[in-house]
């Protein structure tokens, strides 16, 4: 790899400075997706990246070092997509529509994510860097379901004495799961069957204890 000049460091550190800069690093972030969603992690190289883009290894190197530079700059990329699309809970539903409405739009979060996330999780058992990442943008969705959880609380509609923390790791995990065996291990789902039941199981340990 070659040492990279003192303008593609500045790049690198502080980001493109001219909006062609930008809309290139855009284009090397796709192309790169593209890649890897086609190749998996370990099978890509620069070279392939370089070429699906139609620049050159220089103009790859101003901007990213390696290939996990690359990879975490498309995985950031992916989950911030993914927290636009969730987008905002339905004003002034009730319980049942909050925690549906909560499961659906997670599940339309992931589907077009599916192989990125697969990749993330896998690159994350091997790479300590990548590990760091991915549970950073695990912390990032149990924070969102801990922030709803709380408040359904403010509301009066579940306990006040839940353990919020670990309630929201637990549903969090199920769900993150139920997305994984069902659009990377490619396992059949009846899609309104799913997402009742998982609504079922939520509403079930978000439920207010009588007389509490």
């Amino acid at each position: 790899m070659p040492e990279p000049t003192e303008t593609q460091q500045v790049r690198r550190d502080q980001g493109p400075i001219t909006g062609k800069g930008a809309q290139r690093k855009e284009a090397l972030l796709a192309a790169a997706r593209r890649v890897f969603e086609r190749k998996g992690f370990i099978d890509t190289r620069v070279s392939d990246i370089v070429k699906e883009a139609g620049v050159s290894h220089g103009t790859f190197y101003t901007y990213f070092d390696t290939k996990e530079a690359v990879f975490k700059a498309v995985s950031q990329a992916v989950i911030e997509s993914m927290l636009i699309s969730m987008g905002t809970p339905i004003p002034g539903a009730d319980f049942h529509q909050r925690i549906r409405d909560s499961v659906r739009r997670f599940v339309e979060a992931y589907r077009p994510n599916a192989k990125m996330i697969g990749l993330m999780e896998q690159v994350g058992t091997y790479s300590q860097d990548l590990r760091e990442l991915r549970l950073d943008v695990r912390e990032t969705f149990v924070r969102r379901t801990q922030r709803g959880i709380n408040r359904m609380i403010d509301a009066g509609l579940t306990d006040p004495d839940l353990d919020v923390e670990y309630t929201a790791e637990s549903l969090g995990a199920m769900l993150e799961y139920v997305c994984y065996v069902w659009f990377s291990l490619d396992r059949e789902f009846e899609e309104n069957r799913l997402i009742d039941t998982l609504t079922a199981i939520w509403e079930k340990s978000l439920t207010a204890t009588p007389g509490r």
